[in-house]
């Protein structure tokens, strides 16, 4: 018996982003991903609206908006919960083929422990006697803007 390889089977999860980021918490599916955007919590979906998925080994992908953001005269809308059947099915096809083009290019994963830049080595490079840069502390100083606690 022989069994294909779902190129689906690499992504393990999706995140929804809207302008004040009010879905920090990935989803399992990209149904529960759209419909994220079409609750009353998203905030100006249609202007920041975005979807990623995310693959193992440290890899995503942005959906593009075109499957669920529409043109109707001078405004987007967003698509209506009526099409998430269909938006779900294209958004399936476009997936299966954007991965399996995309494994080609990708590096096999490698373990926590031996990718380049572990927590660990990136803190060696630091020198923590360094002086402050004027750009560091204006960035330090600067509010948090658009993002909303939940």
């Amino acid at each position: 018996m022989t069994t294909t390889h779902d190129p689906l089977g690499m992504i393990f999860a999706y995140r929804v982003f809207d302008l004040r980021d009010r879905f920090p918490e990935p989803v399992e599916t990209f149904r529960e991903a759209l419909e994220c955007l079409q609750s009353d919590r998203a905030y100006l979906p249609e202007l920041s609206g975005d979807i990623v998925a995310y693959l193992r080994g440290g890899y995503a992908i942005t959906i593009p908006a075109a499957f669920f953001l529409q043109r109707q005269g001078n405004q987007v809308v967003l698509a209506s919960p009526e099409e998430n059947e269909r938006i779900e099915a294209e958004v399936i096809a476009w997936l299966r083929k954007a991965v399996s083009e995309q494994a080609a290019h990708l590096d096999k994963p490698l373990p926590v422990s031996k990718r380049p830049y572990t927590l660990d080595e990136l803190l060696t490079q630091c020198d923590p006697n360094a002086a402050d840069s004027e750009e560091l502390r204006q960035w330090r100083a600067m509010p948090d803007v658009g993002r909303e606690e939940w």
